[in-house]
């Protein structure tokens, strides 16, 4: 078990006005042993974090670390695994299940090694061993899901990074993978962040929550605690959109006034001061008194807040009562 930690991460793409900075001064800690769920919607920069910490996009600025030591090498890198979130397209399907997941094998092993480790690994995931001989093409989306998950678990890793595992699966057989994942990850005490947009996996699996929006974290804390007492607009603003959570929010404007955006800003040209301004129910659109959010970057005095929340009145949030 290794704790895996971003410091000041950064990725940009392009240069000059065309330039798009899509990871933004990101510090967040997975603690070794335990799942961090990743959490905001789509072009907020969740995959892209990923991408960055196992070496498939560079990074602009600061660190990516495994247990305090800086990833540099692609051999260092290979301690962290990425399950990508098309389980069809992250597999080749010209291999068979058993060469796929043999060629993730570290070392030199006998052939009858080789076979005997991706037997165990496809029991591992919950597979008949028999199926490695299958093309992709012959399962399901949910059986490769459990082969990509193998094939991660076969090079050994430090770190399981898990990209929206289940969004591209049918909603009869999420619930069976993510048992298998929570279990997966108590049975081997996998260190493990897990992104998804959506809060009732992420809730299901995690110890600790992070909330992404245009690049960066703006609240990050406990998993129940940040689900029953967000203290960042964005996140009650998710939680309002899962009505599944029976949260009673009390927002005292509701996220969709027509006055607030509805979509976010372009990363591109995000606002000034805080970014998510423009689409917060109790900032200066609703509040004309409120001008520093639109004025004042909140995000450098984040770590003296409740759950480091990205809001200058994360304090002034009401508590919400558990679901």
């Amino acid at each position: 078990m290794r704790e895996l930690s971003f410091e000041g991460t950064t990725v940009r793409f392009g240069t000059g006005r065309s330039a798009l900075t899509a990871v933004d001064g990101v510090d967040l800690t997975v603690p070794a042993g335990s799942v961090v769920g990743l959490v905001g919607e789509s072009g907020s920069g969740k995959s892209t974090l990923a991408k960055a910490a196992v070496g498939l996009v560079p990074t602009t600025g600061g660190e990516i670390r495994l247990d305090g030591a800086p990833l540099r090498t692609s051999r260092d890198r290979r301690k962290l695994q990425l399950v990508f979130q098309d389980p069809h397209a992250s597999l080749d399907p010209r291999m068979t299940i058993g060469e796929s997941i043999a060629e993730a094998l570290p070392g030199r092993r006998r052939r009858a090694a080789r076979t005997a480790e991706v037997a165990r690994l496809l029991e591992l995931v919950g597979l008949d061993p028999a199926r490695a001989r299958s093309l992709p093409s012959g399962l399901s989306g949910g059986q490769r899901q459990r082969v990509a998950l193998a094939r991660a678990l076969a090079a050994e890793p430090e770190v399981v990074l898990a990209d929206e595992i289940t969004s591209a699966l049918d909603v009869s057989v999420q619930g069976s993978v993510l048992n298998l994942v929570r279990d997966l990850q108590r049975q081997l005490g996998l260190t493990m962040l897990f992104i998804s947009h959506n809060l009732s996996v992420v809730r299901y699996v995690s110890d600790v929550i992070a909330v992404m929006y245009l690049g960066r974290i703006v609240e990050a804390g406990p998993a129940d605690a940040v689900l029953s007492a967000p203290r960042h607009p964005y996140t009650r603003t998710l939680l309002d959109a899962a009505p599944a959570f029976g949260v009673a929010l009390d927002d005292p404007v509701p996220a969709d006034d027509p006055r607030l955006d509805a979509e976010a800003p372009s990363p591109h040209d995000p606002p000034p001061g805080c970014r998510f301004h423009r689409r917060c129910p109790i900032g200066p659109l609703t509040r004309p008194e409120r001008t520093i959010c639109a004025e004042t970057d909140p995000q450098p005095g984040a770590a003296d807040r409740p759950h480091r929340a990205a809001c200058h009145f994360a304090t002034d949030l009401m508590e919400v009562p558990a679901p």
